[in-house]
């Protein structure tokens, strides 16, 4: 297990217990059902600003198809490199394992990511309050940090450091007020 820390660019970061994906049971496809049932995931697609950050991770392993899917994946080209990947964390995700002398024990890898604020520097980071300051918009600047796992196939988002703030604009235009008409 390997953990990175680098600077990415954020889109669509649904990362706090506020705005997180909770899927939906009754969708058609299955992954979906699973995500619901499962107490939903927090999920960024987080931007490479270097090539350089791509191959460190491949030549560290990084698998660049899981399940048939690209893991490095072509986005928008003003942000960063115009590269991404879907970093998640699940809300619940306990495993099991078994020590050497066969002792079970259980350790939970789920929760909401740690979201700070650093935006003054890292002497005077604060934890991020949703309520206060908002969700993240796309193109928000962060230290992001991930973990890669099981012979690189799996990646973990864990923590993210706001450095520079896109303020969250609604893709859902508000509605006007309606007079009644009578």
């Amino acid at each position: 297990m390997a953990i990175y820390d680098m600077n990415m660019i954020l889109e669509w970061a649904k990362v706090f217990p506020e705005n997180m994906d909770m899927g939906d049971e009754n969708s058609p496809q299955a992954h979906v059902r699973q995500l619901a049932k499962n107490g939903g995931q927090y999920i960024v697609n987080a931007y490479f600003t270097s090539e350089d950050d791509i191959y460190k991770l491949i030549g560290d392993g990084l698998q660049e198809e899981v399940l048939g899917n690209p893991r490095i994946i072509e986005g928008n080209p003003s942000y960063g490199v115009g590269k991404f990947m879907k970093l998640k964390r699940k809300q619940n995700d306990v495993k099991t394992f078994t020590k050497k002398n066969g002792e079970e024990f259980t350790r939970d890898f789920g929760g909401a990511p740690n979201i700070v604020d650093l935006r003054a520097g890292v002497e005077n980071k604060s934890r991020w309050s949703f309520e206060d300051e908002g969700p993240l918009g796309n193109g928000t600047l962060a230290r992001v940090q991930f973990e890669v796992y099981g012979n690189g196939s799996g990646v973990r988002l864990m923590n993210i450091g706001v450095l520079e703030l896109v303020e969250y604009e609604s893709a859902v235009p508000e509605v006007e007020q309606w007079a009644e008409v009578g």
